[in-house]
């Protein structure tokens, strides 16, 4: 029986469907693994994001603010690009809040700027099933909350 046996794989034709089978099956299984090992994105709880957000931002971690930026309202180069406008503005001491908006939560990152002052970002806290996460869209700000300088129409650039 086995003789049969080596005498059959030692055929070409059933030798490469066996090899691709093994491939495929190998490949499945890294993908499943990958999938169920995935950290999944967001937070627990509007506190935990705020200090998750908080620490990705003084860390630079493009990786981590990456995921916990809600995926359908940011692309892919979301978290990088942003960061790599707060590192143009030389920003220290980053720190994060979070206080009630209108319909969601709102974390608030003001870093200071020396010689400049503070810069800020806000994003509304969204529930992605049972985790919060940025929206990437900006928050629509009112009032003092704003922190403009000027009037409506004037250029403060120069």
């Amino acid at each position: 029986m086995a003789e049969k046996w080596r005498a059959r794989l030692k055929q070409p034709s059933l030798v490469i469907p066996l090899i691709g089978g093994a491939v495929l099956v190998a490949w499945l299984t890294v993908v499943v693994v990958s999938i169920v090992r995935e950290e999944p994105g967001g937070e627990p709880t509007v506190k935990g994001l705020t200090a998750a957000v908080e620490q990705a931002l003084t860390d630079r971690d493009d990786d981590e603010l990456g995921r916990l930026v809600d995926s359908d309202s940011a692309g892919d180069n979301y978290a990088k690009n942003y960061l790599k406008r707060l590192d143009d503005a030389g920003p220290q001491r980053i720190r994060a809040t979070v206080s009630e908006g209108g319909t969601h939560p709102v974390i608030t990152v003001v870093a200071d700027v020396p010689g400049q002052g503070p810069v800020c970002s806000a994003w509304s806290a969204v529930q992605d099933e049972d985790r919060w996460v940025l929206d990437a869209a900006p928050v629509v700000a009112s009032g003092s909350t704003c922190g403009v300088v000027g009037e409506a129409g004037t250029d403060t650039t120069r």
